[in-house]
């Protein structure tokens, strides 16, 4: 079963099928972020003297090129995917690495976490997400019993996220090193670690990541102020205000597709972290509701893909469906939430709907991984399905 499906072609993946309502949920949220990149971009293309839809061509951009990489990854299966595991981890740390260095790492509002490569920036963090989940997908296939029976076992890819922490801490970027941790204890969780183990070093790593959060002045600060963000709305919790405003102004319709007035320039970000207050702004209650709506059904068929997978007896490849799933539903669940302000400020991006080109290159590398799973998947099924046929016959 391994071999067939390692050596689907491109016509037999057409004739596999692709997951339909994963392609509909994806291709609906990107459809939306396209459209909201579009609106909430002007004003701000304005002021820097672009062109009204520089960000858009941008995004656009990134988009193709995300889809070009999308088909070469589902060239790839799972099974070689496995083998590269070791690769994608040495490369995340590499790029962690490149980005703290003068004139490589690009430094923005205090933060270096850009890669310059000439042509345009890369977010580095974007594709540590990616290699982080396929490295601890790998692992968790390779010592198995050990993170089911051993203490060590579940402990040792808290380790490796600790590591991949400390490079993030030091652009810095607690949000996404928060993000990595909670992605690597709902894998070691999946994959069937002691309950007990879980809750000891769950409650480890959230007592790490809670120092570091009290460490610096501005995270504790963050960490008060949204708690009573009209308490400071001149200065620090001036964003916050104006993300509650926008949503409040959309009520149950929306106040119309381009209409916004917090883009203008009273919400910060207002095309990247606080994008979703613009649509629910412009869309309203409704709007909210479809898109909480598809990214409900796209994390639910990740992680029916991963069950099949996990059936079918492919581990890494439920394992990685069930990272990615993680990811991006801990994203977006987070990004709403800040928006709305029931957690402080953490800088992450909506998947699929943001302007950001790393984002969602990345984003559309993460979708084709679970696709490619699924056409296996659907390989196997039809495997099984004919091999009693041709039995009989």
């Amino acid at each position: 079963m391994k071999k067939q499906a390692s050596k689907l072609s491109a016509g037999s993946l057409l004739a596999v099928g692709v997951d339909f309502w994963l392609t509909v949920a994806a291709v609906g949220l990107l459809s939306i972020g396209i459209i909201m990149v579009a609106s909430s971009s002007v004003a701000i293309a304005d002021h820097y003297n672009h062109d009204a839809f520089y960000y858009l061509k941008k995004h656009l951009t990134f988009i193709g090129i995300g889809l070009v990489l999308s088909a070469v990854m589902m060239a790839i299966s799972s099974q070689n995917l496995s083998k590269m595991a070791w690769f994608f981890l040495f490369l995340a740390f590499a790029l962690l690495v490149l980005v703290l260095i003068p004139h490589l790492g690009v430094r923005v509002n205090g933060a270096r976490r850009w890669l310059n490569l000439g042509v345009a920036r890369f977010q580095v963090v974007e594709a540590v997400k990616l290699a982080l989940i396929v490295y601890l997908a790998s692992y968790l296939v390779r010592h198995q019993k050990a993170v089911q029976s051993q203490f060590m076992g579940a402990l040792k890819p808290l380790l490796i996220a600790a590591a991949v922490a400390v490079l993030l801490l030091l652009q810095p970027d607690f949000g996404s090193a928060v993000l990595l941790f909670a992605i690597t204890l709902m894998m070691i969780f999946i994959a069937g670690v002691r309950l007990r183990y879980l809750a000891l070093v769950g409650l480890t790593t959230v007592a790490g990541m809670a120092m570091v959060a009290v460490a610096q002045p501005y995270r504790v600060r963050r960490l008060t102020n949204f708690m009573d963000p009209f308490e400071h709305k001149y200065d620090s919790g001036f964003q916050l205000v104006q993300a509650l405003i926008a949503i409040g102004r959309g009520e149950w319709t929306g106040v119309g597709l381009g209409a916004s007035v917090q883009k203008l320039f009273y919400l910060p970000e207002m095309h990247t972290d606080f994008i979703f207050s613009v649509y629910a702004e412009e869309t309203g209650y409704l709007g909210v509701l479809l898109l909480i709506g598809l990214f409900m059904l796209l994390i639910w068929r990740i992680f029916v893909v991963s069950r099949q997978a996990l059936a079918h007896g492919n581990l890494f490849g439920a394992y990685t469906a069930a990272g990615i799933g993680a990811w991006l539903a801990l994203q977006a669940f987070l990004s709403m939430a800040v928006n709305l302000g029931l957690l402080p400020t953490k800088g992450l991006t909506l998947p699929l709907i943001s302007s950001g080109g790393s984002a969602t290159l990345m984003n559309l590398i993460a979708l084709a991984v679970v696709l490619r799973i699924s056409f296996e998947n659907r390989a196997h099924q039809q495997a099984a399905v004919r091999k009693p046929k041709e039995a009989r016959a």
